[in-house]
């Protein structure tokens, strides 16, 4: 789900770790930190950011995973921490694929497979990255970070490849306190929807909340996007929408932007017709929080009955999807 790349710092202490974050959105808030303690049980406390930034100091399980989450418990990063770690992390909340963090050199070669392949990340179950990691771990069977990547961020069909791809890592690389660590809180990672009944927010004609509603007789296409995916990655997706039967699927785009200026103008140039939304809060939103949207673009495909056929931000690979139905 990251993209991270080293900037050195000197060592803490062995008996623990320290984590300071720069992430530039995040504003004052309490956020969510969860790690395993050095004694196997789960630290799950909250931090108060100020400015952007929080620090973290403990003293955890050697490697553990380290899961950070905003107010509304939306994931924002997850790294790894070890006793001995000064940790720095800098990035911005509306794009955590390419957070920086130093400190840790497991972390820095984790966010560098990661900052090779973003794109992949976008898409859950993405074929590709699943093969990227098989490729990462037969040619680094030593490696701490091809655990990472099993346990963290691969997701093939069968639950049987990922025991298989763990096996084939020396067992040098696979520390048991991370293996608890992983199964220990995987379960504190809060999942995203993958059925989507109605979304209550601003709709442009009417200046007012509005539902746009994802059951009925049609499939859906929706769109959520902002200013900082740029115009070259806006307009690919627009035109991809286009080309779409309107009349036999429900197209919807969602500006996320903090605020909404600019938007009204955005959708004038796109001069399209179907129904254009903006989303008060962002990506904070309560109607899209259970979609823990945390990149743009996020596309989503849903079938007439709300249920999630392709999430991603492939506009091509979006408007095949539909056009099965």
């Amino acid at each position: 789900m990251l993209v991270i790349a080293l900037l050195g710092l000197g060592s803490c202490s062995g008996g623990h770790f320290r984590l300071k974050a720069s992430i530039k959105g995040l504003g004052q808030q309490n956020v969510r930190v969860v790690y395993t303690a050095a004694d196997g049980s789960i630290h799950d406390l909250w931090v108060m950011a100020q400015s952007d930034q929080f620090e973290v100091e403990g003293d955890c399980a050697s490697p553990s995973l380290f899961m950070v989450f905003n107010s509304m418990n939306v994931p924002i990063f997850t790294t790894v921490v070890s006793n001995g770690d000064d940790v720095e992390v800098e990035g911005k909340v509306v794009s955590p694929n390419e957070l920086k963090i130093g400190g840790s050199e497991t972390a820095m070669k984790w966010a560098e497979f990661v900052a090779a392949h973003k794109s992949q990340y976008l898409t859950p179950g993405n074929p590709a990255l699943n093969t990227a990691i098989e490729k990462y771990v037969k040619e680094n069977p030593k490696s701490l970070v091809s655990t990472l990547l099993v346990l963290v961020d691969y997701t093939p069909a069968s639950p049987d490849a990922v025991d298989k791809l763990l096996n084939s890592i020396d067992d040098s690389a696979k520390p048991v306190v991370l293996l608890q660590s992983y199964n220990t809180m995987k379960s504190r990672m809060p999942k995203a929807a993958t059925t989507i009944k109605s979304l209550n927010l601003l709709e442009l004609n009417s200046q007012d909340y509005e539902a746009a509603v994802f059951t009925g007789s049609k499939p859906s296409l929706v769109l959520f996007w902002d200013k900082p995916m740029g115009e070259q990655a806006h307009r690919a997706a627009i035109d991809e929408m286009k080309m779409i039967d309107a009349e036999r699927v429900q197209l919807i785009d969602v500006n996320i932007d903090v605020d909404s200026m600019g938007w009204s103008g955005a959708i004038k140039r796109d001069a399209t017709t179907w129904k254009h939304y903006w989303a008060p809060g962002a990506m904070m939103n309560s109607s899209l929080l259970d979609l823990r949207i945390i990149s743009t673009p996020t596309i989503i495909v849903t079938d007439s009955t709300g249920r999630q056929l392709y999430r991603g931000d492939d506009p091509v690979k979006a408007r095949q999807t539909v056009e099965t139905l």
